[in-house]
Parts: structure tokens; sequence; C-alpha cells
């Protein structure tokens, strides 16, 4: 019996639990539990739309001695408030006609997972079914909430954050979890492949010869962070390329709305409204595969993993990314930079002051390694204010910068470490060595 433990709130949980979704093996039918304890989707809702309490738990959840103890408190909170969760376990299992030998869950939200591992036990006992609690970790941040002890399996998406946690809990006593990494699980919708004809449009959309449509994708986040930002580059961009045809994807809410309704009276941008989260993901997938993206203007947030995905399949746009904002977004990031998929600091500076003056593409050129680099990239992050992003992007597609990035469907550069960390297939990964050990075969690794 596989169960889909998620919360309701929070984009990058969602997707990640879509994606698993999407990718299960043939004649799988799963549960989804989506959780009923408000206090896990309250504070989420808190922490997004709030800026107060959203620095408060950036500075509880930052490294240094404040996490450890923000952690302890956070996670003695999330499993004293478990009844809840019990009592739909046991209503579950009780409802089948046919009792299962084991129940397989999957958690993608940490709350939800340390209150499975609470449980546990006395579910087992009591219930006579053995469950296995596999956690997958949504950003490549290790945050140590994530270290959710008494689960079998804490999946991640690089040896960092598995050695951070494997750190962590060494220090503070924690029992031992099995910590795997895998890909980051990007939607398999997303990574299929794009028809000949809409690989060539692509290309086009990109070609500063060309005149067709420049289709871009927007996806707001429910919190409408950094949205004066966003808004003003639109306008610039489409002052300075009447070809931009902007595509906003956003949930309603008393936040996004005052920007939804500036944007609408634009006629070069198209709106994709839902009224839910779970919603926008379902929406975001569509609209992809009903148009042709060749650039996303989005947050290092959990989007910084569509690096991931090649550019000549349905999700590869290039990604215009906006400055980090909090540890998880700064970690994403410093997870694309190692593998090559942005440049670094420094390169990235380097590319914003040749933009301020306009350089040409020999100029360009010249700094070799940085050019040859750049044919690796799926993306780059824009400077802080609006009017620079605006000159940014548009002197990047000028000099043919963007040309080059889209044309190399070359998914990572050999000289890069850790390659098994790059691979657009992580459902498919991740659902084979969750068969390899409902087989009976261990998943060991070394670090």
């Amino acid at each position: 019996m596989l169960v889909f433990a998620y919360s309701p709130a929070g984009l990058g949980h969602l997707r990640v639990t879509e994606a698993l979704y999407d990718g299960l093996p043939p004649g799988v039918v799963p549960i989804l539990l989506g959780s009923q304890d408000k206090s896990i989707t309250n504070i989420h809702r808190l922490v997004s739309l709030h800026p107060m309490m959203r620095s408060l738990f950036e500075w509880g959840q930052s490294q240094g001695t404040q996490e450890y103890f923000f952690t302890y408190f956070y996670r003695l909170g999330l499993r004293h408030g478990a009844k809840l969760l019990y009592r739909q376990i046991v209503t579950l299992l009780e409802q089948r006609i046919e009792r299962p030998k084991t129940l397989l869950m999957i958690a993608t939200h940490f709350g939800l997972a340390h209150q499975i591992a609470a449980i546990k036990d006395k579910v087992m006992k009591e219930q006579k079914v053995k469950i296995v609690l596999a956690v997958i970790v949504t950003d490549d941040s290790p945050q140590f909430i994530w270290y959710v002890d008494r689960a079998d399996f804490i999946f991640v998406p690089s040896i960092y954050t598995k050695r951070q946690l494997v750190r962590y809990a060494g220090k503070t006593g924690l029992g031992k979890t099995q910590i795997v990494i895998n890909p980051y699980p990007v939607s398999p919708i997303l990574s299929r492949d794009l028809s000949e004809s809409r690989w060539q449009e692509r290309l086009m959309q990109l070609d500063n010869q060309e005149k067709s449509r420049i289709h871009f994708v927007f996806p707001v986040s429910g919190a409408a962070i950094g949205m004066d930002f966003f808004v003003k580059l639109v306008d610039l961009l489409y002052q300075k390329c009447p070809r931009c045809l902007f595509h906003v994807i956003a949930k309603t809410s008393l936040y996004t709305l005052p920007y939804l309704n500036e944007l609408m009276s634009r006629p070069y941008v198209k709106m994709h409204l839902a009224t839910a989260d779970r919603e926008v993901v379902h929406l975001y997938e569509e609209i992809y595969r009903k148009n042709n993206f060749a650039l996303e203007i989005t947050k290092p947030s959990e989007q910084a993993f569509k690096s991931l995905i090649p550019t000549n399949k349905i999700g590869g746009s290039l990604l215009l990314l906006a400055e980090p904002v909090g540890r998880q977004e700064i970690d994403n990031l410093n997870f694309m930079v190692k593998h090559g998929l942005i440049p670094n600091l420094s390169q990235q500076r380097y590319l914003w002051r040749l933009a301020e003056r306009k350089a040409s593409l020999e100029e360009l050129k010249e700094k070799t390694d940085l050019w040859q680099k750049s044919r690796f990239w799926r993306g780059v992050v824009m400077p802080h204010h609006s009017e620079r992003s605006a000159q940014f992007v548009w002197w990047c597609f000028n000099v043919g910068l963007f040309k080059k990035m889209i044309r190399n469907t070359t998914r990572i550069d050999d000289s890069i470490d850790y390659k098994n960390e790059v691979s657009p297939d992580g459902v498919d990964i991740f659902w084979q060595k969750i068969t390899k050990y409902l087989q009976g075969k261990p998943l060991a690794e070394k670090l």
C-alpha cells in the first residue's frame, strides 16, 4: 500500500509530490494523504506571507547555535501534534478489505515526516503492518529540521546535504537514518522531448535575427515576494523588445491580486490563474505543454532544479533567476554553480559589468574559459534592480549568449564532479531504488 503524505500549502512540496505521482510504475495506485493538521499549513502561510515571521524563521534555520535550539523545539512540537495523523492512518488501514503487509509512506514535507516517525512504531504494533517511511528533501539545503530520525530513508539531492545532515545527527545523538543521494525529482511531464518543429521554434525565439514571438513564463509565488521588481522587469523588457510575450501563472490571493490586476492591463501579458496551490502546479505543467517557452523568470526556489532538464525537452527553457532570498535559495544557487549550470559569482558579476557597458560579442569571447563554459549554463542570475536586470537580459539576448546556451542539449560539463546528482530522471531513479529496497536489496552508499 502506497501513501503520499503531503502538505496542501507550499508549491515546492506539491511539485515534488506531483512529479513522483506522475512517474509511478505502471499499475501502482497510491493514496494521497493531505495533512489535516492546521498548524503545519498555518505556519507555512504565516512564514510565506509575513516578512517578520519569515525573517524569524530564516534566523532560526540559519547555520549556527540557534538552528540546534530551533530544530529541537520545532521537532518536539511537530511530534506532539501527531494525534490527528495517527487517526487518519488507522482509518486508512481499517477501510481496506485486504489488510496490507507493508505500508510505504512518501513524505515531501518535514512536518508530516516527523509526525509519521512519532507514531510509526505504535501503528505497526497495533495494526500488525510494516511501515516504511521515505522522506524527500525538496531543496538542496541541509536544514537540520529535515533530519527525521526513525525514518527509513531520507532522499537528498546532493552529497553536500547528506554530509551536513549526517554530521548534525552525530552531534545531537539522534537515531541513525539512512540518507540516500538521488537526483532531484523534476516533473516527468516537463522532461518529455519536444517535437522537432517545436525545438526549432524555441531556437528561433532566441535568435536576434528572427521576428517570432519570444515566450516568457513567469510563475508567481503565493506570497508575492519581490513582485514590484518583477512587474517593472516585464514592462522594461517589452519596451526593449516588442517580440516579448509574458505568460503569468499565479494563485489569486490577497497578496497577489494587486499585482495581477496591474498586469492584466498589459496587452503583452497573458494571465493563467488558479485558486489553490495544487491547481497552480497542474496549471504550470499544462501551460508548458500547450506553449513553447524559451525563457522563465523565476526565483531560485525549487524551480532552480528545472536546470536539470535539457533544453530540447518541454520544460527546458532558460532560467532568469532573481537574486536569492533566504538560505534555501542561496543553497539552491550553490548547487547550480557546483554543477556548472549557471555562472559562478565572479563570472556573473563580470557578465553584469559587460552588460552595463553594452560590450560586444567579441569582447565576451575574449574571456575564452567563460565563453566555453557558457554552453553548459541553463540559466543566469539577474542583478538587483529591475532596470539593470532588463538591460542584462537584453544584452544576453543581443550578443547571442542565450542562443548559445539554448542550442546545447548536452546535460552537463564532463569536468564537473558528482554527475550522479544532475540527471533529469530523478523520479525514475527514485522508484527504482524504492523497488530495490522492497525486494530486499540494500541501498548501500558511501560518503
